[in-house]
Formats: structure tokens, sequence, C-alpha cells
């Protein structure tokens, strides 16, 4: 079980902040004019830091979605640019269940469409995953043309339609459904190891 659950941590997605900026030009010295003294300093360039939120599986995809989207951005590329740092973020509720929205763009076969869209889990790299489940069975959608430009905590009073079912209140508990119901005995001497007939779990 633990080796199962350590397999499906490596598989789920992670969520990263990548910080990066293009390369500081290299400065040029002159060593005879250093040595006469006519060299004028020249103060160290200091490049533009740029910040992205990416979710992937590992820090290697995170670093080229990293430069996939600002080479779009901007005009730098990972020849001239360098990475300083990589955070992954972590949940600060992971017990509790959330309402994340998201809004998304996506290119499909016939151009590119914006989406907003609401899921409910505990963590926001679980709502990524089913968002990226529901988007390929509904839109045929890979998940290399999907680019999700924010995301939000919603409020359970400002969901939409979609969730409202599946949040309950204090009139009005959520309702699940029993699928299986194993009958118990109703005391120890009539519990038994065979049965003469085959247990019906569905009522």
């Amino acid at each position: 079980d633990r080796a199962t659950g350590a397999w499906r941590a490596e598989m789920g997605y992670h969520h990263y902040e990548v910080i990066g900026r293009r390369k500081p030009k290299e400065i040029k010295v002159d060593l005879e004019l250093e040595l006469k003294g006519e060299l004028k300093k020249e103060e160290p360039e200091e490049p533009k830091i740029y910040r992205m939120k990416i979710f992937a599986p590992n820090t290697v995809v995170a670093r080229s979605r990293y430069w996939y989207f600002l080479s779009k951005l901007k005009k730098i590329k990972r020849a001239n640019g360098e990475i300083i740092v990589i955070n992954e973020i972590f949940e600060k509720q992971p017990n509790q269940i959330k309402n994340f929205g998201m809004w998304l763009r996506y290119d499909s076969r016939s151009g590119t469409h914006n989406m907003y869209k609401e899921f409910r889990d505990t963590h926001l790299t679980g709502a990524v995953e089913k968002m990226y489940a529901e988007l390929a069975s509904r839109h045929r959608c890979r998940k290399s043309s999907i680019q999700i430009i924010k995301t939000c905590v919603v409020d359970d009073k400002s969901v939409t339609d979609r969730l409202k079912p599946y949040i309950g209140t204090k009139n009005t508990p959520t309702e699940f459904a029993l699928l299986h119901r194993i009958a118990r005995p109703s005391s120890k001497s009539n519990k038994t190891v065979y049965k003469a007939k085959r247990p019906c779990t569905f009522f």
C-alpha cells in the first residue's frame, strides 16, 4: 500500500513556482586601458525577473513549460536565460474540502477557446488533475494545448449551479447513495462463516 501511494504521488501533479530571468550581458574588459587607468567602469546589468506558477509532474517538466510560456510572452529563450530558483507550493489546509475556480485557454481543432470551470477537492493539484481528465473526455483536448491562466478558491455561496448539489447546508445536508450494504448478524450466535445463499448487497 505504501509503494502504491508513493507511486501515485510521483505520477500526480505538483504545484511549482519557477523564477527566472535573461542572462546579464558580459562586461568585456580591455587590459591595456585598465592598466593606463582610462577604462570606464560599467555598472552590471540587472535583468527583469519573471515568476510563473506551473503545474507539472516534476521539476524537469516545470522548467520546460516555464521556457515555453516565457518565449511566447517575452523574447527570452532557454539559451539566453537562466532559472534562479524552483519552489514547490504545498496546500495550507490539505484536510479541508474547497471549491477551486479555474480560468483556462485551450486550442482545439477549430480554434482557441477561453473557459471557466469549478472543481471540488482538498488540493489544488487534485482539482487540476480533474480538469485535465474532463477536458480530455468532453473536449478531446491534450494537456499540452491547455493553459491555466488563473486559479482561485470559491466560497460555497458563490459557486456555479454545477457544484451546488454537492454542497450541503444544515437544513438540507448532502445525501450519498449507499451502493453496497452488507447485512450484519443481529448477534454473535447468528454469525457464521458460510451461508447457504449468496448475500445480496443491492437493495
